[in-house]
């Protein structure tokens, strides 16, 4: 009788099963669950309306981009940067459109071409700093920015730092030609600052690692350049 109302050591002991705490945890904390089931589908939907919203700016981006070529064709570069009319120029598609997080493939582009642009009207300054600010995914294109500060400081004549750049380039991009020509730049520019053996150490390694490429046939007629100064 007394086992049956205070109940044996054995079913005093005897913990809830999986479906009780399961039970329990469900009932105790119903709101802080829900809560966290409310903050996922939203999350998701974010995630969802995101992308969607992304979709759309690519293709907007695009479209503006679209109508900017015919003007870099003509080399229009001031009116292709400050834009034309109802001509978005290529400062405002950056400005939109690009960004390391949130930029758009052609945002990012029109990023690059205004770097470019601003290169082509010789304004240095302003194109290094937008060169330097270009976050594109594309290892080629990354390379190009990069290839595309060397640029600038060569034209500054800080011949170092353009040998680093398009060093950098050079290591950036996944197109063999292109890592070739990045180098002969690099080469050139330790040639330019009367570096003979480091440009030569490049040319060296230009026309035995990338046969038969421009960057090589290039690198061999430096070789013969610079031949007496080594």
């Amino acid at each position: 009788m007394n086992d049956i109302q205070s109940g044996t050591p054995a079913q005093q002991n005897v913990k809830p099963s999986t479906e009780d705490n399961f039970l329990y945890f469900a009932i105790k904390y119903k709101a802080a669950v829900i809560s966290a089931l409310v903050v996922l589908v939203c999350l998701g939907a974010g995630t969802f309306f995101w992308m969607r919203n992304q979709q759309t700016s690519e293709q907007e981006a695009a479209l503006q981009l679209s109508r900017i070529a015919p003007l870099l064709d003509r080399r229009e570069f001031r009116t292709a940067i400050n834009g034309q009319g109802q001509v978005a120029g290529l400062k405002k598609i950056a400005d939109e459109y690009a960004g390391k997080y949130t930029g758009t493939p052609s945002g990012n582009m029109a990023n690059l071409l205004l770097a470019n642009a601003y290169y082509s009207l010789k304004e240095y300054d302003n194109a290094l700093t937008v060169f330097k600010s270009i976050s594109i995914k594309n290892d080629d294109l990354s390379a190009a920015a990069l290839a595309g500060t060397g640029d600038c400081y060569f034209s500054k004549n800080q011949f170092e730092i353009a040998a680093e750049s398009y060093q950098e380039a050079s290591k950036k991009a996944e197109n063999s030609v292109l890592k070739a020509q990045y180098l002969t730049l690099a080469a050139n520019s330790f040639q330019q600052q009367n570096q003979f053996e480091k440009a030569a150490e490049l040319y060296t390694k230009i026309i035995a690692d990338y046969p038969g490429t421009t960057g090589a046939a290039v690198a061999q007629r430096s070789m013969w350049q610079i031949s007496g100064n080594l």
